[in-house]
């Protein structure tokens, strides 16, 4: 029994004691990020770089500097059409104007033409019926001739006469649609020129657009001309040249008398009577003294 209590504390000796396992510290990495920071940095608002501008009527929200960039291709785009417009606008009067250039010869040729023919038909006024008939009994084949060509004439002062016609119908539609399109075009400006004054002039009253107008006619500017050149610019200078001409009219104030400043008035120095002088006999000592000083004598 007791040889087993010896061996078990043989046994005891032998095996180690068992420590409890520590954690072993983990190196830190100084240049990995703190997730704390990322944390709050994400927490954190980011800087608004964005702008707002309007776009088509709309608000839109972009980045700084895209407003700039759309404005401008805004702005391109507008000049690109109105030049576009332009050049169309061009195209087409060129094109008008070749046209009538082109009517305009053809109208003259007309009438030289149907000058010519007038006046080879005057050596046939007396061919009628008759006379061709007459013709006919002793020259048949001449007859014929005469006649028709004759007749050939006549048709052909008919057909440029209608030429003609046609061609003068034609200028007199284009003036009067020139006309009625000058009209709408000076209707527009005049109504563009009292929406801009009534909008922008300082003092415009709806009396002003009258005044504007008389001033102008007295100046000896008639009516039409007012019309056909009127716009915002004209407008705007004939309203300060009438404001001018009215204070240059304007009588001058008279000038206003100012008082003169009162000068102090100055004491007129009389003469002073004299005090009455003592005798030495009355004089003090010091008296004495002062008149013997003085040099009055005795």
């Amino acid at each position: 029994m007791d040889g087993e209590q010896e061996s078990i504390a043989e046994v005891e000796q032998e095996i180690p004691a068992i420590e409890p396992e520590m954690e072993a510290d983990e190196p830190v990495n100084l240049d990995e990020p703190d997730e704390d920071q990322d944390v709050e940095d994400e927490l954190q608002p980011e800087d608004d770089d964005s702008e707002e501008f309007d776009w088509n009527g709309k608000k839109v929200k972009g980045p700084k500097g895209l407003k700039d960039g759309v404005l401008m291709h805004a702005d391109y785009t507008r000049k690109t059409q109105e030049t576009s417009a332009l050049r169309k606008e061009l195209d087409e009067r060129a094109q008008r104007i070749e046209q009538q250039a082109q009517a305009s010869e053809e109208y003259l040729d007309a009438r030289a033409d149907l000058r010519v023919v007038t006046k080879e038909l005057e050596r046939f006024k007396d061919y009628d019926w008759s006379a061709y008939q007459q013709h006919r009994l002793s020259d048949p084949y001449s007859a014929d001739e005469v006649w028709n060509y004759a007749d050939y004439l006549r048709n052909q002062k008919g057909q440029l006469e209608a030429s003609i016609q046609q061609h003068e119908g034609r200028r007199t539609a284009e003036a009067q649609q020139a006309i009625a399109e000058e009209q709408q075009a000076i209707a527009k400006r005049m109504q563009e020129t009292h929406e801009h004054v009534k909008a922008n002039l300082k003092g415009w009253t709806p009396d002003t657009d009258k005044q504007v107008i008389d001033f102008a006619t007295s100046k000896g500017i008639t009516q039409d001309e007012l019309r056909n050149t009127m716009d915002p610019r004209i407008y705007e200078m004939i309203y300060l040249a009438r404001i001018g001409a009215q204070v240059l009219n304007k009588p001058a104030p008279k000038p206003t008398s100012q008082a003169k400043p009162t000068e102090p008035l100055r004491t007129v120095g009389g003469r002073s009577t004299p005090a009455a002088r003592k005798s030495f006999g009355e004089m003090s000592m010091e008296e004495y003294a002062a008149a013997r000083q003085a040099g009055r004598g005795v």
